[in-house]
């Protein structure tokens, strides 16, 4: 076990301290942001009705708060934008490409059905990594996108790849084999390989998964393409269905992480029937102190969920599917850096933040959460994933942007 300067970052806002997390956190040379939206410290929404000038907001938000933890906007290797209305995600994309168009983060985005607010069109995650203005090594595709929006396909810092979110967009601008989910599914994965190949890695390196799916419902053709690409490999995944992509024709999009030459050095973890194998990823996987532990639901070993429209007791289930997987890796829960936290549109949340058990009250990750179209079962309501460090936390330095 590594030993970790750990520093959690507070605004100041009342929702921080009722749902345990911290708006930035710094654990060795990573510095992250939850996922922030544009409020400003009496609660209100800033840029009502302009996208850009919440973005504007958002990044001086990040700004002060990674700079507490000693980081930097132009260290950033990962942006991942979630917003609420596709028609203004060209305006948005280009106003977070203008801060950024220098240093080229691996980005994401994709469309939510809401955040908090109605008035809130967009929340962003960052992810910076100390040295990787200089070092970083960023890979291009070449298509004019990458160059409007600031961004890189994939970003190599040390031995981590950061790849962008990959869709079938085709070089001249179209979405190939629309309607197609396997042929556009096998597409992106093709390119995310490429890209980590360029980088120096392997697919055998990826150790963390995402994919947003706009019909979750039907999901087959993508776990079919996703096995034929993958063969016996099995990284962490978390699947969720969205309500839209930049593009209608866009049916996917797939994001990754890889670490170099952990394709031989690494612990793969299922549940105890390994449900997970047949369908194309593993419970977590723990490569050195790093664990990555994919979305975790209520769902029980025959594959029913538990819980049926009970959003906080599933909540909770998803958690103690985290904890289970994380003690098989050597971690806890006080390990986690990063949570993340999606609840379908049309699911009640019948407890109040603050309720419940207090998971994170005494390590407060950074932490994002948002309403998505859905799940992979009609019955599941949340879904939560994390990542952890082995040691992290230990010796928390806590500091606010509110003592400025």
């Amino acid at each position: 076990m590594g030993t970790y300067r750990r520093i959690n970052v507070g605004s100041g806002r009342p929702l921080e301290h009722l749902a345990h997390y911290s708006r930035a956190l710094r654990v060795g040379d990573m510095v992250m942001q939850s996922g922030t939206t544009a409020i400003d410290t009496e609660g209100n929404v800033i840029g009502v009705g302009d996208v850009a000038k919440q973005v504007d907001a958002i990044v001086e938000i990040a700004r002060q708060s990674m700079g507490k933890a000693g980081g930097r906007l132009e260290d950033v290797v990962r942006t991942r934008t979630y917003i609420t209305d596709m028609s203004v995600a060209d305006d948005a994309a280009r106003a977070l490409g203008k801060y950024f168009c220098d240093v080229r983060p691996a980005s994401t985005l994709v469309g939510v059905n809401r955040l908090a607010r109605p008035a809130q069109l967009i929340e962003i995650e960052f992810d910076a990594v100390d040295g990787a203005e200089k070092n970083a090594q960023r890979i291009s595709s070449g298509r004019p996108t990458e160059e409007a929006y600031g961004y890189s396909r994939a970003v190599r810092v040390d031995d981590r790849i950061f790849v962008a979110g990959t869709t079938a967009l085709q070089d001249g601008g179209g979405v190939a084999s629309p309607g197609d989910l396997y042929a556009q599914t096998q597409i992106t994965m093709e390119t995310i390989q490429s890209a980590i190949e360029e980088a120096g890695g392997t697919m055998a390196d990826v150790v963390y998964s995402k994919a947003f799916l706009t019909d979750v419902t039907n999901s087959d053709g993508h776990r079919k393409a996703r096995l034929d690409i993958l063969g016996d490999l099995r990284p962490p995944l978390t699947l969720l269905g969205i309500p839209d992509l930049m593009l209608p024709e866009m049916m996917v999009e797939i994001e990754v992480e890889a670490i170099i030459g952990s394709a031989n050095d690494r612990q793969i973890i299922y549940t105890e029937n390994e449900q997970e194998k047949a369908r194309g990823y593993s419970r977590a996987v723990r490569v050195g102190d790093v664990v990555h532990v994919s979305g975790c639901t209520s769902i029980d070993a025959d594959r029913k969920v538990r819980a049926p429209g009970d959003w906080a007791a599933q909540y909770d289930m998803a958690h103690e599917g985290i904890q289970a997987a994380l003690e098989k890796a050597g971690a806890t829960l006080d390990d986690i850096v990063r949570r993340r936290t999606f609840t379908i549109d049309s699911a009640e949340q019948n407890r109040p933040y603050g309720e419940g058990p207090p998971w994170f009250k005494d390590s407060r990750p950074v932490s994002l959460g948002c309403r998505i179209a859905g799940l992979a079962d009609p019955e599941m309501l949340v879904e939560v994933d994390a990542m952890a460090i082995i040691g992290a936390r230990k010796d928390i330095e806590w500091l606010s942007t509110a003592d400025d």
